[in-house]
C-alpha cells in the first residue's frame, strides 16, 4: 500500500483551500454583480508585492464581499491558495453574526441566527480582530463562559435590563430574574445587537472578561503582523469600523501595532469604495478606487502614515451623483430656497467638470449634460420617495428640514436613516483634505 507523504498531504490541503476559496469567491462575485454595477480603477497601483496591507475606507458591511473577489482574481493563484488573509471583526466568528447583518426580513434573520460562520471563515482566510465595543449578545456569551448561567440582574447593568424589558414588553423584574441563557431567546434578538463596551458588565466578571479580551486582541495583532512578516497579505480597515456619518474616522491604533510586527518593506495599498446609492436604479453603482501605494509603511512616523493614507483615499475617491446632488440640496436647504430638476442637473454637471479639470475622479456620466440629467432625475425621485424634498410649486422642489445632530450608538451608521446628511458629510470630507474626525479609538 502506497504511503501518502507529508508534502503530498500539504499539497492536497492547499488545493482544497484554493478550491474552497475559488467557489466562495465566485459566489461573492456573482452575488455582488447581481445587486451592483461595480467599476474598479487603479489596479496599476498594485505591484503584487508580498507583505501588502490592503487598507479600505470602510463604508458598508458589504465592502469585504465586494473587494475580496477583485483582489483574489487580480492577484491570481497565490491569493486563492493561501497568501491573502482578511481581518474581520471578532463577532463574525460567533453564532448570530449573519442574523446581525441581515436583520430584515425577520424570518430570514431567525433562520440565519444559529449558523456559526466562524467554522468556515478561517478556510476563506479570515482572521478575527476583536474590538472593545461588542454587541450585547456577545457580552452575554462571554459571561456564560466566564461566570456560568447566572441571573441577568447580577451581572448586567440596569440600563441593559431596562432596554430588554422595553423591547420585549416584559417587566424589569422578569428580565433581571432570568438566566443569561434565557436572554439569548429570539424575542430579545433585536435589542441584543446594540454595541457597548464592557461597562455593561457588573462585578468581578468585568475585569476577568477585559483581561481575556485584551489578551486575545494582542495575540490577534501579533498573528496579523506575523502573517505580513511571512510575506502574506492582509485586507483590513485602518479606521477599525464603518464610518457612522460619512466622515473619516481616526486611524485605529491596531494598524500601527500590526505594523510593529510587519517587515519594514510592508506596503499599504489604499482602497476607497463609493456607493452611488441615492437613486431609483435597481442596481446601484459602486466605484472601487485603488489609491497610490504607501511603500515601506512601518518606517514612517504615525503622523506621516496617517496623512499619506488620508491623502491617498481622498485623491482616489470618485465623485458621484449622490455626493454632488446632496451638496446641492444641502446648500438649497441652508438658503431656504426651492429648485428645479434643470437647476440640479446643471449644477452637478458643472461641478463634475470643475472637479475633473482639477484632476479629481468623477463618474464620467456626470460629464455629459444629458446623462447628468438622467442621474439627477433618479436622485430626485429617491429624495421624494424618502421625504428628503417636497414639491413647492410647478416643477419646483424644496428640501425638507434637515437635522444635523443625529446621535448614533457605537458601531452604527446613518446612511439609511439620514442618507442626505451622510452623503453631504462624505462630500465635505473628500473636498477638504482633512484627517479623521475626533472619536474613540477601540484599539489597544
Amino acid at each position: 500500500m502506497k504511503t501518502v507523504t507529508r508534502p503530498a498531504i500539504r499539497q492536497m490541503v492547499f488545493l482544497l483551500i484554493a478550491l474552497s476559496r475559488t467557489i466562495i469567491t465566485i459566489a461573492f462575485w456573482i452575488a455582488t454583480r447581481i445587486s451592483f454595477r461595480i467599476q474598479v480603477r487603479g489596479q496599476q497601483h498594485d505591484k503584487r508585492l508580498p507583505s501588502t496591507y490592503f487598507g479600505m475606507a470602510h463604508r458598508r458591511d458589504l465592502d469585504p464581499i465586494i473587494l475580496i473577489p477583485i483582489i483574489t482574481f487580480f492577484r491570481g493563484w497565490s491569493a486563492l491558495s493561501n497568501s491573502l488573509h482578511f481581518a474581520l471583526r471578532g463577532d463574525a466568528f460567533s453564532p448570530g453574526f449573519l442574523a446581525r447583518i441581515v436583520m430584515e426580513p425577520r424570518f430570514i434573520a431567525r433562520f440565519l441566527r444559529p449558523i456559526n460562520a466562524g467554522t468556515v471563515l478561517p478556510w476563506l482566510g479570515a482572521l478575527p480582530l476583536e474590538s472593545l465595543f461588542r454587541p450585547t449578545e456577545e457580552w452575554i456569551r462571554e459571561l456564560l463562559r466566564v461566570s456560568g448561567d447566572a441571573r441577568a440582574g447580577d451581572l448586567l447593568a440596569p440600563m441593559i435590563i431596562y432596554e430588554l424589558a422595553h423591547a420585549s414588553g416584559e417587566s424589569y423584574e422578569q428580565i433581571a430574574g432570568a438566566r443569561l441563557s434565557q436572554l439569548l431567546a429570539w424575542r430579545y434578538q433585536a435589542p441584543l445587537q446594540h454595541f457597548y463596551s464592557s461597562e455593561i458588565i457588573l462585578g468581578p466578571a468585568r475585569r476577568k472578561i477585559d483581561q481575556r479580551l485584551v489578551a486575545r486582541m494582542k495575540q490577534q495583532i501579533i498573528d496579523l503582523g506575523a502573517w505580513l512578516q511571512s510575506g502574506g497579505s492582509v485586507l483590513g480597515s485602518p479606521e477599525g469600523q464603518l464610518s457612522p456619518d460619512g466622515t473619516f474616522r481616526p486611524i485605529n491604533s491596531a494598524l500601527h501595532r500590526i505594523l510593529r510586527y510587519a517587515p519594514a518593506s510592508t506596503t499599504i495599498l489604499p482602497w476607497y469604495p463609493t456607493y452611488d446609492y441615492m437613486t431609483t436604479r435597481r442596481r446601484i453603482s459602486v466605484f472601487i478606487e485603488i489609491g497610490t501605494a504607501i511603500e515601506n509603511a512601518p518606517t514612517l512616523s504615525k503622523e506621516q502614515l496617517e496623512q499619506q493614507l488620508y491623502h491617498s483615499w481622498i485623491q482616489a475617491a470618485r465623485f458621484t451623483c449622490s455626493l454632488l446632488a446632496s451638496g446641492f440640496v444641502m446648500e438649497a436647504s441652508r438658503a431656504e430656497r426651492s429648485f428645479t430638476l434643470d437647476e440640479l442637473s446643471v449644477a452637478i454637471h458643472r461641478q463634475a467638470l470643475s472637479l475633473a479639470e482639477a484632476g479629481r475622479h468623477v463618474d464620467r456620466q456626470l460629464l455629459h449634460p444629458g446623462q447628468a440629467r438622467k442621474l439627477a432625475a433618479r436622485f430626485l425621485a429617491y429624495a421624494r420617495r424618502h421625504h428628503l424634498v417636497y414639491r413647492s410649486g410647478p416643477n419646483a422642489w424644496a428640501p425638507s428640514p434637515t437635522h444635523y445632530n443625529i446621535k448614533v450608538r457605537p458601531m452604527e451608521v446613518i446612511y439609511d436613516m439620514a442618507p442626505l446628511l451622510y452623503c453631504w458629510n462624505e462630500l465635505q470630507a473628500l473636498l477638504g483634505e482633512q484627517g479623521g474626525m475626533e472619536g474613540p479609538d477601540d484599539g489597544l
